[in-house]
C-alpha cells in the first residue's frame, strides 16, 4: 500500500496560503512523498485567479481602506474571498500518478471530499471542479501542474459572511452590491447552512484522512514540512507580495482597461466583451487599421499546461488581420496543445466574432 504524507499546519496569511502547496510540489517533484496538506486562513483575504485581471474582479477601494490583502495565486479559477470560516486542503501528487484530463483528475481526488460531506449528512455531489449541494457550491477547487507534480486545491465552506464577501468584489454599480450578497445565498452554501452547526475541524480533518486512505488505497504518515520546503515557502511568499506579481495581468495591458466598446477614431476601436463559455472569458481588443493591435484574454478558466499559454496566445494574435483571427487561434491551439478547462478554441473564436460584430468595431472596419 503506497504511503502518503499528511501535514496539518496552523492558520496562515494569504501569501503563505497560496505558496504552501508550491513548496510542497517542488519537494514532491524531486522525489518527496505525495502529500495531503490542510489548514485555514488566519485572516480574510481576496484570492484572485492566475488568469484574471485584478482591476476587473476586486473592489480595490474597499480592500485598501480596510487593510484586506489581495493576492494572485498560481492556480486558475475565479476570485474568491478566503476567510477563517473555511477549511482548505491541498493534494500534491507526482504527475505520473494523476489522471491527464481535468474531469478524471477532479473525480479521483475530490471523491473523498464528497464522501466526507455525505457522511456528515450533506447531499453533496461533484459538478465539474466544484462540490455542490442541491446545486449550491460548498467546495470550490482548482488544479495546476508544477514541475513534475500536480496540485489540486480546494476548500470546505464552514460558515461565511456574504455581506463581507460582496463588499470585496467588483460590481457594475454600488446599487448591485446588496443584491449580490443576497444572490450568493442562492448559489453558495455552508456546513452551518446544511447542518445548523459547524462540526469541529478536527473531526472533519480526521474524516478527510480516512476517506483519502479508503478511496485511494493509501496509508498516511503524519509529517511536517522539511527545512528545504519551509525555506522555499518563505521565499515564494515574499515574491507573491510584490505588486509586479499581483498586478501582472493588469500591467501587461495598461491601455486596455475598459469595460466598454468604443470607436476611438476612424482607424481605431477598443472593445471589451464578457463571453460565457464553460467558464467566463473576458476579452478586450484594440483594433487598428483592420488588425489586432493588442488583446487581453482573461477569466476564471484553468490552464494546466503549458504555463505560459495565456501570454503566448495573446502575443500570437498581435498584428493579425481580423479576417485571419480564427485561423491563428486554430494554429496556436494545434501547436501548443494546451490543457485548458473552461473554454475551447471554438469558444475563443466565437468571442472574437461577437467583438467584430459590435457596431463600434464594424464602423472602423468599414
Amino acid at each position: 500500500m503506497p504511503t502518503w504524507r499528511f501535514v496539518s499546519l496552523p492558520p496562515q496569511d494569504g501569501y503563505h496560503m497560496i505558496t504552501s502547496f508550491l513548496a510542497v510540489a517542488d519537494y514532491v517533484s524531486r522525489g518527496g512523498p505525495n502529500t495531503l496538506l490542510v489548514f485555514s486562513a488566519s485572516q480574510p483575504f481576496v484570492n484572485v485567479g492566475a488568469h484574471q485581471e485584478v482591476w476587473l474582479e476586486v473592489n480595490l477601494d474597499f480592500t485598501r481602506a480596510n487593510g484586506i490583502t489581495v493576492v494572485r495565486r498560481d492556480v486558475g479559477g475565479g476570485t474568491v474571498v478566503i476567510t477563517p470560516g473555511e477549511l482548505d486542503y491541498f493534494i500534491v501528487v507526482r504527475a505520473e500518478e494523476a489522471p491527464s484530463t481535468p474531469g478524471e483528475l477532479y473525480k479521483k481526488f475530490l471523491t473523498p471530499v464528497v464522501n466526507v460531506l455525505r457522511k456528515l449528512g450533506v447531499n453533496a455531489s461533484l459538478r465539474d471542479q466544484d462540490i455542490v449541494v442541491d446545486g449550491k457550491k460548498i467546495s470550490g477547487n482548482g488544479a495546476m501542474t508544477y514541475g513534475k507534480a500536480v496540485v489540486v486545491t480546494g476548500n470546505i465552506l464552514l460558515d461565511i459572511d456574504t455581506d463581507f464577501i460582496a463588499k470585496c468584489v467588483k460590481v457594475p454599480e454600488e446599487k448591485f452590491r446588496d443584491k449580490l450578497a443576497k444572490d450568493m445565498r442562492s448559489w453558495i452554501t455552508t456546513l452551518k447552512d446544511q447542518l445548523g452547526y459547524v462540526p469541529p475541524r478536527d473531526q472533519i480533518v480526521k474524516m478527510l484522512k480516512e476517506e483519502f486512505e479508503s478511496e485511494l488505497g493509501v496509508k498516511f504518515e503524519e509529517g511536517n514540512l522539511t527545512p528545504e520546503e519551509i525555506t522555499l515557502w518563505e521565499k515564494l511568499a515574499e515574491e507573491k507580495k510584490r505588486e509586479e506579481w499581483v498586478f501582472y495581468r493588469d500591467n501587461r495591458h495598461k491601455d486596455l482597461h475598459t469595460e466598454r466598446c468604443v470607436k476611438i477614431n476612424s482607424r481605431v476601436a477598443l472593445c471589451h466583451l464578457d463571453y460565457k463559455a464553460r467558464k467566463l472569458l473576458r476579452l478586450t481588443v484594440r483594433i487598428v487599421d483592420g488588425k489586432v493591435d493588442e488583446v487581453s484574454i482573461s477569466g476564471d478558466f484553468f490552464i494546466m499546461s503549458p504555463p505560459d499559454f495565456q501570454d503566448y496566445l495573446e502575443d500570437s494574435l498581435k498584428g493579425v488581420n481580423v479576417g485571419d483571427i480564427e485561423k491563428k487561434i486554430d494554429e496556436v491551439f494545434a501547436q501548443k496543445k494546451p490543457v485548458v478547462f473552461g473554454f475551447t478554441a471554438d469558444d475563443l473564436k466565437a468571442a472574437f466574432r461577437e467583438v467584430l460584430n459590435k457596431p463600434e468595431v464594424r464602423e472602423v472596419l468599414g
